[in-house]
């Protein structure tokens, strides 16, 4: 809307039909399938409890996503920077989400095959994405989103695909909840620190976001030789 000279108001009143669209396809689904848990085939939640692995996974996630930041920062620095006009910022992350849906396919075909292998080139993959963003022209920019966006696949599809080999049997729905509320400490304490440092030291941002991202793959390998110790 803002590329066709449309103002933000517009923009957002738009999205109102995704909205709508997602309410339908929840109604549709609560129609035609009830009682999800009935799609399920064998046991589900395969630990008896909260495993030592089940904790590093939360680790794991915390640090990587104390590094991945969010859009809202990288935006406001590329409105601050004058990197791109403001109708090419929600470009940049329409770009960068359509490449995070690729990569969400593509890592997910790849994890069921290889398992904890492609998790940790996906990690270093997302992890590059800071410098381009932080120190780029434009076009450098837009190639780091594409990096960054990699990033937001992990967190969709990686981490729940490895969350959900760990669950405790009949503590599934508050398993999930606990790891991503452990998750989201690690997020808002990376915003905070990325905040912080924007306005410091921008090396020392590009920095903490390579080394929390980094640091999280020592993290998730511990938790796969708890959990698979062969």
């Amino acid at each position: 809307m803002l590329l066709l000279k449309g103002d933000f108001r517009t923009g957002y009143a738009f999205l109102t039909i995704s909205a709508a669209a997602a309410l339908i396809a929840l109604v549709v689904a609560r129609v035609n399938f009830p009682t999800p848990s009935h799609l399920e085939q064998g046991r589900t939640a395969p630990a008896k409890d909260f495993s030592k692995a089940y904790w590093l996974y939360m680790l794991a996630g915390a640090l990587f996503a104390s590094g991945l930041m969010s859009f809202e920062l990288i935006s406001y620095h590329l409105s601050k920077a004058r990197i791109a006009s403001e109708q090419w910022i929600p470009v940049m992350l329409a770009i960068s989400t359509a490449f995070g849906v690729l990569a969400n396919l593509a890592f997910g075909k790849i994890y069921d095959r290889i398992g904890l292998p492609i998790v940790i080139v996906a990690v270093c993959i997302s992890a590059a994405f800071s410098p381009f963003v932080f120190l780029g022209g434009f076009w450098l920019v837009l190639f780091g989103m594409l990096f960054w966006g990699a990033g937001y696949a992990i967190q969709d599809t990686l981490l729940k695909a490895i969350v959900a080999e760990v669950l405790p049997e009949g503590k599934r729905n508050f398993a999930f909840g606990l790891y991503y509320a452990g998750y989201g400490v690690g997020w808002l304490l990376g915003s905070i620190a990325t905040g912080l440092l924007y306005e410091n030291s921008r090396a020392g941002l590009i920095t903490f976001s390579i080394a929390m991202q980094l640091a999280s793959v020592p993290v998730f390998i511990a938790a796969e030789r708890q959990w698979r110790p062969s």
